[in-house]
């Protein structure tokens, strides 16, 4: 068992690691097109016709891939102000409920993403032309990497105890 756990931490680090790499050169990427439209646009008086979308796809990817990110770490937004009265067990009991509503969300997201991925592969983003499937393709992805990273989570968790 603590080969298991010692392999899936392994890949748990790289993972994560190489998404938060990624968004930051999606960020990156996101402020060098938006400052390139703002300088087109005002400076040279045209801006470039793939800019928008381009900026658009790289918000979605970089929106959602974070949100996988804060999962895995357990920093999303939380209510802590009952922390106190409700105790330990009560607190355990509120993190299950919330792994529970993220998981039914992840599912949510494969299942219904994987179906939006697959129609957008027929239309193309306007002055770009990319499938929207690059785009619809981040949800998918996303909610396998909240499950996983709500399993590294949970492992973690356990291995304080």
């Amino acid at each position: 068992m603590n080969t298991f756990r010692n392999v899936l931490k392994k890949i748990d680090a790289f993972v994560f690691g190489l998404v938060k790499y990624a968004c930051v050169l999606i960020l990156a990427a996101l402020v060098a097109v938006v400052f390139y439209i703002f300088f087109g646009r005002y400076v040279l008086s045209r801006s470039p016709i793939w800019g928008e979308p381009f900026s658009l796809l790289c918000l979605v990817w970089m929106s959602l891939l974070g949100s996988a990110l804060v999962v895995r770490k357990n920093e999303h937004l939380r209510v802590t102000m009952f922390d106190d009265k409700l105790g330990e067990k009560g607190v355990f009991l509120t993190d299950v409920l919330a792994t529970i509503c993220i998981i039914i969300f992840s599912i949510f997201l494969i299942y219904y993403g994987g179906a939006l991925t697959q129609k957008g592969a027929r239309n193309t983003m306007a002055g770009f032309k990319v499938p929207y499937a690059v785009m619809y393709a981040s949800m998918p992805v996303t909610g396998v990497l909240n499950l996983f990273g709500l399993i590294g989570h949970w492992l973690e968790r356990s291995e304080k105890k």
